[in-house]
């Protein structure tokens, strides 16, 4: 996705004019936008408006009763700045930062608009109420590039979301002020982002109900922290924008049924333009389905494209997948016609795939 650097420059003088925050709503109103162009922009310009975070954090999105508030950040205020026919008056940091404390990593000569990938660690989230988990964690990740914050309850984590969306959020499901599944339910109402959950409780029903109710991926206690750092690998590069691709390169927007799915920018529209959120996991389910339409992919195939191994003979993840995935793209979930099943062998695409 790009954004028209006129646009950029009326949503961030908006913001400025609003350093309490402004509703969505209002924006849409005032910039004469479609609320899933805003949402689309909000997302790119890096806060967890729709989803995924993909952009350096010039904004972050709170909410305020029933309504979603947006509101500038420091970055965002240095980066308005820059914009060419920034009236001066809106910005009231006329030097950008060292680093903006909504995005560490995010320095004063960052360009408009990139974010600085290369140098940014990666931010995972641990919710978790054993501190000596966590600090174990912590210092793991920590030695391998990665910067960790913690939660030790649902409360600390709406805070921490609120303060920043991470890239990865480690999820425990024994917290001490709500039950960690009922968190991860409340968690995939307005992020999508990569959820695995780590947990003691490694009873197959706790791990398929946890699967159903939105995370990627599952790690029991006690686990090998190599195998958690992994997992953590492949899921950031699973969802990560996918690189440009040539002119001459496969199409990066596909259509089948009444969907349209941008396999650049990882998201997935209905006929009428509305955003349908995927999480990582039904999203790369889904590319993989894409990727051979009316062609049987074993549960192994599929498995292999969601979490790099082979499902093993009790392995229920693809079907938990495959369940969400149809609530997302069938007009009738209960009696699936898009996405099949071929009894002992997979799943298979039945539709026409073709270039948007």
């Amino acid at each position: 996705m790009s954004v028209d650097a006129s646009l950029l420059h009326a949503l961030l003088a908006e913001l400025a004019a609003h350093p309490e925050g402004v509703s969505t709503a209002r924006l849409c109103k005032r910039l004469g936008l479609r609320m899933s162009v805003l949402l689309r922009t909000l997302a790119w310009i890096g806060e967890d408006a729709v989803g995924d975070r993909e952009g350096p954090g010039w904004v972050r999105t709170f909410e305020d009763g029933a309504r979603t508030m947006v509101q500038l950040t420091g970055a965002g205020r240095a980066l308005l700045a820059t914009v060419p026919g920034a009236p001066a008056p809106l910005c009231d940091h006329p030097s950008p930062p060292a680093d903006d404390p909504q995005r560490p990593g995010m320095t004063s000569d960052a360009p408009p608009t990139t974010a600085p990938v290369a140098t940014v660690r990666p931010d995972i989230l641990v919710v978790d109420d054993d501190t000596d988990i966590v600090e174990l964690i912590d210092r793991y990740l920590g030695a391998h590039g990665f910067g960790v914050r913690a939660a030790h309850s649902g409360a600390d984590m709406h805070a921490a979301l609120a303060e920043a969306a991470p890239d990865v959020v480690l999820l425990d499901l024994g917290l001490p002020d709500i039950d960690g599944l009922s968190l991860l339910q409340q968690l995939r109402t307005h992020w999508q982002g990569p959820v695995i959950v780590v947990s003691g409780r490694g009873e197959a029903v706790e791990r398929v109900v946890g699967l159903e109710l939105g995370a990627d991926d599952y790690v029991a206690k006690p686990f090998d922290f190599r195998e958690l750092l992994a997992r953590i690998r492949s899921l950031l590069r699973r969802a990560a924008p996918a690189a440009p691709q040539p002119a001459a390169g496969p199409p990066r927007r596909l259509a089948f049924a009444h969907l349209v799915v941008d396999l650049g920018a990882r998201r997935m529209h209905d006929a009428d333009g509305t955003e349908i959120p995927l999480t990582t996991g039904e999203f790369d389910l889904l590319r993989a389905l894409l990727e051979r339409p009316n062609e049987v992919r074993s549960r192994d195939e599929l498995m292999n494209a969601l979490h790099g191994r082979e499902a093993g003979p009790f392995d229920r993840a693809i079907d938990v997948a495959i369940a969400r995935l149809r609530r997302k793209v069938e007009p009738d979930p209960a009696n699936p016609d898009l996405i099949r099943s071929v009894r002992g062998l997979g799943y298979l695409l039945a539709a026409e795939v073709r270039q948007a």
